[in-house]
């Protein structure tokens, strides 16, 4: 069977599963639940933390359910980014700010922290980040980089319940983008040279970070004038912005002899934790025309121009909604309402205390809205989004209990990308590994819908997931075959799996609906109880005829037959 159409089939036909449990003092509209500050059920918490982290465990869901959103959000807030720069220089056994740092000790740093670190929030709204605001070991220069790469990285955790106009402006200063779309060392134009200003970053800063090609609806649809869309810049808007972008170049390390003109010749280790700074001889001071009749007077310094033109985009009418629809794409499902986009937008607008782009609000706002939490029940042939692959692997890996002896990455992670054609930071170029707009013909493109993340599914690369994550069930579990093998190895832990089915230790059969148990606490911990009956019946029939002594193969194969099923692949 074509492996897209059963993904896309998941994704257009399956139902909302079974509902949820009530709750005391619930209100309901349209007969569906009001999100409140607790949970209705376990599924329901663990449906939150599929969205707003890598996927939680059960004591994850235990604390949730205890504690409610509100606290959740708060304490989210309040723990300290779990950096991967220094983790990777602990790693590599070197205190030096410029020592190199192989690539694939980012790899490293970012499994670690995704698994283990306590910011599950932050590092889930930074890898959504990593994906709009993109740069790639695979291009420009940045090959083997892990130091500029692990650096661009930890801006993107330290911004991502920070403020959006902080965060353009801190990717825009950074030595990997610099070198990424080409605005290090940036010359203003010299036309007896021939020298024109590169319009690399300037294109991409306003068509992916900011506010995008077309005028926009506060609720992301497109505005139409005589039937067609209204461009939000064109050529000669390009052509200043590229000017505004002139006369930056790498930030000194302290205690290096550095040249006085590093355009000249930069002879010297960047400092990749510091932003770039400006070299005014090659900055370009002539007048600058941007969009909406916004103009830059002549003479004016780069951090100043660079400063303007950064506030035009940060606060242009298209930002909110271009950012909250993708932000909802990459956490919550893949084609949100106009009201949906429409709310978001507005909270990214104002804070309610009078702040624009306060990324925090707008998470929260984007996890804890009524389509994000019944959004299964209220549209349960639309609502949803294709599992990223990372996200498949990492949310299977935190609901069994992770673990693992030695930090260093086996082969086949370290070359992760080879079978789930991802890894963080290795996109095949600045537009993402997909694009949000993207549509497979079929059902999904004939009823207008997009499913940006089918883009990188191919029938070669659902056979290694499948592959994969069979070896990981069947192999990679502690007190396995994998365990004797490798210290680097994850894994998943089964033991209690096991004990939950387990025939009495003095003979007889195990305790009746144990099975039924197993499979419906799987489904709360892997599908966020949305498991349809038909996916129940054949996981149960495929227990039933394995012996009930077995426990081990009884565990494996619920699991296996949930974390390689249509349903799984596709987050509701």
């Amino acid at each position: 069977m074509n492996v897209m159409a059963i993904v896309v089939g998941a994704m257009v036909l399956f139902g909302a599963g079974p509902a949820a449990a009530g709750a005391a003092d619930v209100i309901f509209r349209n007969g569906f639940e009001v999100p409140g500050d607790l949970p209705a059920s376990r599924a329901d918490a663990s449906r939150f933390l599929a969205q707003a982290s890598f996927g939680g465990a059960s004591a994850q869901i235990d604390a949730l359910m205890a504690g409610g959103y509100g606290a959740w959000f708060d304490a989210q807030s309040a723990r300290p980014p779990g950096f991967v720069l220094p983790y990777m220089r602990q790693a590599a056994g070197t205190a030096d700010p410029l020592q190199p740092l192989p690539f694939h000790l980012f790899r490293q740093a970012w499994f670690v922290q995704v698994l283990a670190a306590p910011d599950d929030l932050r590092q889930r709204v930074a890898f959504a980040l990593s994906e709009i605001f993109v740069v790639s070991e695979r291009g420009a220069g940045l090959g083997n980089d892990g130091l500029v790469l692990g650096a661009y990285h930890d801006i993107l955790l330290r911004n991502a319940l920070g403020s959006y106009r902080r965060l353009l402006e801190d990717v825009t200063l950074s030595p990997a983008m610099g070198r990424y779309l080409s605005m290090y060392r940036n010359r203003r134009p010299d036309p007896a040279n021939n020298i024109q200003a590169d319009e690399n970053f300037a294109r991409e800063v306003m068509q992916l970070f900011s506010i995008g090609l077309v005028r926009l609806y506060p609720d992301g649809s497109p505005v139409l004038v005589d039937g067609r869309t209204v461009p939000t810049y064109d050529v000669a808007v390009v052509r200043a912005m590229a000017r505004v972008f002139t006369g930056w170049a790498c930030h000194c390390a302290a205690g290096q002899q550095c040249p006085p003109d590093p355009f000249v010749q930069e002879n010297f280790t960047c400092s990749t934790e510091h932003a770039m700074v400006p070299y005014e001889a090659y900055h370009d001071r002539d007048e600058k025309r941007l969009f909406d009749g916004i103009v830059l007077p002549g003479g004016r310094g780069a951090r100043t121009d660079l400063g303007d033109a950064l506030d035009a985009l940060a606060n242009h009418p298209n930002v909110a909604p271009f950012i909250a629809r993708q932000l909802i794409q990459r956490l919550v499902t893949s084609n949100p309402s106009p009201g949906y986009v429409g709310r978001i937008a507005a909270v990214f607008a104002d804070n309610g205390a009078g702040a624009r782009g306060d990324l925090r609000a707008v998470v929260q706002a984007i996890l804890l809205d009524v389509e994000a939490r019944q959004g299964h029940r209220l549209a349960p042939q639309t609502f949803g989004k294709v599992r990223e692959p990372l996200l498949r692997l990492a949310q299977l890996w935190r609901a069994l209990d992770v673990m693992w002896e030695d930090d260093a990455l086996m082969l086949d992670d370290l070359d992760i990308h080879l079978r789930y054609n991802q890894s963080p930071l290795f996109s095949p170029s600045v537009f993402n590994f997909f694009s949000p707009g993207h549509a497979p013909a079929g059902p999904l493109a004939n009823a207008g819908l997009v499913a940006p993340e089918m883009q990188i599914v191919t029938a070669n690369f659902a056979i290694a997931v499948t592959n994969d994550l069979g070896g990981r069930i069947f192999w990679g579990y502690r007190g396995g075959p994998m365990d004797q093998f490798d210290d680097r190895v994850r894994l998943i832990q089964l033991d209690r799996w096991e004990q939950l089915i387990a025939p009495p230790a003095g003979g007889g059969p195990a305790p009746p609906g144990a099975v039924e148990q197993l499979v419906s606490r799987l489904d709360e911990l892997l599908l966020g109880g949305t498991m349809s009956a038909p996916l129940r019946d054949r996981i149960l029939g495929r227990l039933q005829a394995i012996a009930p002594a077995d426990t081990l193969q009884r565990v494996q194969n619920a699991i296996y037959l949930i974390a390689t099923s249509p349903e799984y692949a596709v987050q509701r």
